[in-house]
């Protein structure tokens, strides 16, 4: 007969500062602004066809959009967290464990250093998804 008992993986309890927790988001939405603003200034240096529809040059402007909505979510969740008060604390895991990316997953939580590119990093090669 086989075994079929699953070892219960025990999960630690951990409390995430709601106003820390809340900082870190401001931070990456200003992280993700200035990528945004990247992404930006390259749909500005290639060259588009006399062809290109205005309709899809429109849709490239929503870039500038999702950059300043990003520039300004950033700032108003920094000042959200300098608002809240001290000791408001979240159950950690059920929190991060609703998002995807680990490195976000790292850089939203403060007992975790923040993961940081450098633009030396992000030279090489390129893969398109």
């Amino acid at each position: 007969m086989q075994n079929t008992s699953q070892q219960t993986v025990e999960v630690k309890h951990r409390d995430l500062p709601l106003d820390l927790l809340a900082a870190r988001v401001g931070e990456e939405l200003e992280t993700l602004a200035r990528l945004s603003a990247d992404v930006q200034k390259a749909i500005s240096m290639c060259h588009f066809s006399e062809e290109t529809s205005a309709t899809a040059i429109r849709g490239l402007q929503g870039v500038d959009r999702i950059t300043q909505s990003l520039e300004d979510l950033g700032r108003l969740m920094s000042a959200i967290s300098g608002e809240m008060p001290e000791g408001v604390n979240l159950h950690a895991v059920p929190i991060l464990s609703r998002l995807r990316l680990h490195e976000l997953i790292t850089n939203l939580d403060p007992n975790q250093p923040k993961i940081v590119h450098t633009h030396e990093e992000a030279d090489g090669d390129i893969q398109w998804f």
